[in-house]
């Protein structure tokens, strides 16, 4: 049965929506016919709305290819959500801080819709780096930042998550069995950290920590990653894993964590 707010909705702008949501970064530009097979709708349609869009200013035409490209105006909006998030203005000192002393990669995440959101990272100088992933949305089963928060889930929340999800084999370190993953999180979860280890993208190593807020509950994630044949054994247990720690630990400590509710390494 239909909610009866919907009668609220104007399915003109959830259509113009969706088409800017089609934009990624390993997608930057669309044709009419491209938009049209895409979401599904008649190109008659999609042209009134590119063209509604490209008069507010959200979209450019390319004349010569006919092809669609953002504008800054998408940047803007994305923008102002960051500076929404307080956590974050607190959270980048101390990722920068952390990319310099572990010459990887760093990112700051957040679980939204049960996939991890990359809100902003800190570029390696090393010339073999990783590239950014902000903006994007990754699975929470097979990356750091994810597991995290699959392990701090309650049982019930977590078995709703395994239920609904398709435990996708994007490597062959991908842990697609149900109950091996719920004792690899335990193990998360003791430790006080995760790592993804060539799960999601083969040769790609991340350690990922937690961040939590003043009331103990999990609020975000830091990460940093890097190739694996630098993100191996003795490296990656004496240099990465504890600053990875520490880092989640100073920056819950700035949100007014306590130490209690979480499982992080406590500083000295």
């Amino acid at each position: 049965m239909p909610n009866k707010e919907d009668r609220y909705v104007i399915p003109s702008v959830v259509r113009a929506l969706q088409i800017l949501e089609a934009f990624s970064s390993e997608k930057t530009t669309y044709t009419n016919a491209e938009i049209s097979r895409t979401l599904g709708l008649n190109k008659s349609s999609v042209t009134r709305l590119l063209y509604s869009l490209e008069k507010a200013g959200f979209i450019k035409r390319n004349i010569e290819t006919g092809s669609y490209q953002l504008t800054h105006k998408s940047l803007q909006i994305g923008r102002v959500y960051i500076s929404q998030v307080n956590f974050h203005k607190v959270a980048m000192p101390v990722l920068q801080e952390l990319t310099a002393s572990c010459q990887e990669t760093s990112h700051l995440g957040v679980l939204e819709e049960m996939e991890v959101l990359y809100l902003d990272w800190v570029a390696s100088n090393q010339t073999v780096a990783l590239a950014s992933l902000t903006g994007k949305k990754l699975p929470a089963y097979c990356t750091g930042v994810g597991k995290n928060f699959l392990a701090h889930m309650d049982e019930e929340t977590l078995s709703s998550y395994l239920h609904n999800i398709h435990l996708a084999q994007y490597t062959s370190k991908t842990i697609t069995d149900p109950e091996k993953l719920k004792e690899h999180l335990k193990l998360v979860k003791k430790h006080g950290y995760a790592i993804d280890d060539g799960e999601f993208q083969e040769d790609v190593i991340s350690v990922s920590s937690p961040i939590f807020d003043d009331n103990g509950s999990i609020l975000a994630g830091i990460s940093v990653a890097g190739p694996a044949f630098r993100m191996r054994n003795t490296f990656l247990v004496k240099n990465i894993i504890p600053k990875v720690r520490r880092a989640g630990t100073e920056i819950s400590r700035r949100l007014g964590w306590d130490g209690v509710g979480g499982d992080l390494y406590i500083a000295t």
